[in-house]
């Protein structure tokens, strides 16, 4: 918490040198005659919301909204923290993940939106009952997460077939084998094991796959690291099997190794689709896309991580119901969810993409897409903790990279890092 004062005051004093707030729109901001919309700094994410509000306040339904992109500073959450400590926040931010947005509730600056009139409808329209479960932050309701990346794993579908295998690997001895084999051949590996050294790449590996190794089950929990237990350490031994006989790089830091055959699969997200189509759509046409791996094939669909963001409404508002009024225009419209995908590919919240005829004709012509989507259901969104930051970092040096080098067993790896994750995560309170 001190961590988060501090950032605070710098960004406090950061906006004493900040610019003039006299134009007539930030007035009537103030005054609550407009509902101000911050979104996500992405090109595809801004033309989504240029044609909403532009419908919105043509309808005359509610007051007027002004949107733009998140100010360019370090990061979103620092403009966004800078704009709370100047009272200039907006009525509703976008791009807001599960840390971040404990950060923010724990310092008073959310509204419960599941108080709000209207809530239960919006979300069983959207039939988002099961994911609003993961979204729970002691029985409130501070985010409503608009879109859910599942991440799966990519392999080379014309390697597969060139090593002689013809089923997508799912488990850890499918993928030892195809490691030995392809590791034989020209210092080739398997599979990409770890997505990069910082903080948020343990989203896409250890995260990812430990969800999959316990059907969802968290790995923070009440103030507490829970990963150590058969799940993380079923993770950790597959990865120390997969470094220590060479079936892995300890760093790939030139082209994406999918794209040059390095190796055969790699942990990717759906925002992937669309990079290769620009980048690489040669290598895209030999892509199948397969489940996170697991140690033992289950039934039904494999668990994995969902990168997802949504969007919270702040205390400070003074139009809160108008702004939930905006809110629930546009997401409990299936057009508009409709468009969205049209325009960012990121698959909706929502728990009926393969259900809802209106998304059909999408996922027809986009197959890769819909795989993506029908993991939706089964993605869970990071942990809700203040040290995201913190507990992802110790995740990497006292538990991968020791194991990666050959420093540390598992079994010691994982009591470390949750030794000193306890620690961190007991400073919060």
């Amino acid at each position: 918490m001190n961590n988060i004062i501090g950032i605070i005051l710098v960004a406090g004093l950061l906006l004493l040198n900040g610019c003039s707030q006299s134009d007539q729109t930030t007035k009537d901001a103030s005054a609550g005659k407009v509902i101000k919309l911050w979104v996500a700094p992405e090109e595809s994410q801004e033309a989504f919301w240029k044609i909403v509000v532009e419908r919105w306040n043509k309808s005359g339904l509610g007051l007027p909204v002004e949107f733009k992109t998140i100010p360019a500073v370090e990061s979103s959450e620092k403009a966004i923290l800078t704009a709370l400590v100047a009272d200039n926040a907006p009525d509703i931010s976008t791009n807001i993940f599960s840390g971040f947005s404990t950060q923010l509730a724990g310092l008073g600056q959310l509204q419960d939106l599941s108080v709000m009139d209207g809530y239960q409808e919006l979300v069983s329209v959207r039939h988002m009952e099961t994911i609003m479960q993961d979204w729970d932050q002691n029985g409130k309701k501070y985010v409503f997460p608009l879109y859910s990346n599942p991440t799966l794993i990519w392999w080379r579908r014309d390697i597969l077939q060139r090593l002689g295998i013809t089923k997508i690997p799912e488990t850890y001895d499918d993928v030892y084998a195809l490691s030995k084999q392809y590791a034989a051949s020209d210092n080739k590996y398997g599979m990409q094991i770890m997505t990069g050294k910082i903080w948020y790449d343990r989203w896409f590996d250890f995260i990812s796959f430990y969800y999959a190794a316990s059907n969802g089950k968290p790995y923070v929990k009440d103030g507490r690291a829970v990963y150590n237990n058969e799940a993380g350490l079923a993770v950790l031994t597959f990865m120390e099997t997969i470094y220590k006989n060479g079936w892995t790089a300890l760093d790939f830091e030139s082209d994406d190794p999918l794209t040059t055959g390095l190796v055969v699969g790699g942990v990717r997200g759906p925002w992937s689709i669309s990079f290769f189509e620009r980048m690489y759509p040669d290598t895209l046409k030999k892509i199948v896309v397969g489940p996170m791996i697991t140690k033992h094939k289950g039934e039904g669909k494999t668990f994995t991580l969902a990168d997802s963001k949504g969007l919270v409404i702040f205390k400070s508002s003074k139009v809160k119901e108008a702004a939930f009024d905006f809110i629930s225009w546009v997401f409990s419209n299936d057009e508009i969810s409709l468009l969205w995908l049209e325009k960012t590919s990121l698959p909706p919240a929502r728990g009926d993409l393969m259900d809802n005829v209106i998304f059909k004709r999408f996922y027809d012509t986009h197959p890769m897409a819909r795989q993506y989507a029908s993991y939706v259901n089964v993605a869970i969104p990071s942990a809700f903790t203040q040290s995201t930051i913190d507990v992802q970092k110790t995740m990497g040096f006292e538990m991968i990279d020791p194991v990666k080098f050959g420093i540390k067993t598992p079994k010691e790896a994982l009591a470390d890092a949750i030794r000193r994750t306890d620690k961190i995560l007991q400073a919060e309170h």
